[in-house]
């Protein structure tokens, strides 16, 4: 039996692409026994389905408003996040 952090894995893989048939059975069986990783896959659900509405609703102008990181914060995750192309 999949552990708990083998299924969330495959649980957050799911959200992107569909697992081949035996691991979508290894995964279900899983959550039919255990409630955190159930809970875990409808939180996944919830954010995918409601995060790009919400991006949507935000204008560049208020996010700068929101998020307020020092330039060498930003500096640290620009270093960190892969080349665009």
């Amino acid at each position: 039996m999949l552990s708990c952090k083998e299924t969330t894995k495959l649980v957050s893989e799911s959200l992107d692409h569909p697992l081949p048939l035996s691991k979508q059975i290894s995964v279900w069986i899983h959550r039919s026994m255990c409630q955190l990783c159930s809970a875990f896959r409808r939180n996944q659900v919830v954010l995918k389905e409601r995060i790009p509405n919400e991006a949507e609703r935000w204008t560049s102008e208020e996010m700068s408003n929101v998020v307020k990181l020092s330039d060498a914060a930003k500096q640290k995750i620009a270093q960190a996040m892969p080349p665009h192309g």
